[in-house]
């Protein structure tokens, strides 16, 4: 992880899917955070032995506990 982003528009189908199911959402930059948390790391943390991102890391998109992005914030500051 490296930064914030938030939605910046509605979702719409993705144009190089051609069977339209895909759908692909803009996203406007908040923040960088003060220095990369790696995959390596969340999965060393057994804080995180529930995390959705530890069983499939493929994932782009999925639901972040307040208490899990405090511990990531946590650990991008050092």
């Amino acid at each position: 992880m490296v930064g914030i982003a938030k939605v910046a528009g509605r979702p719409h189908p993705d144009t190089a899917d051609p069977s339209g199911r895909s759908y692909v959402v803009e996203l406007a930059h908040v923040k960088r955070l003060p220095r990369p948390v790696t995959l390596a790391e969340i999965k060393a943390d057994s804080f995180f032995a529930d995390f959705v991102l530890t069983r499939m890391p493929r994932l782009s998109v999925m639901p972040v506990t307040d208490g899990q992005w405090a511990r990531i914030e946590k650990m991008a500051a050092g």
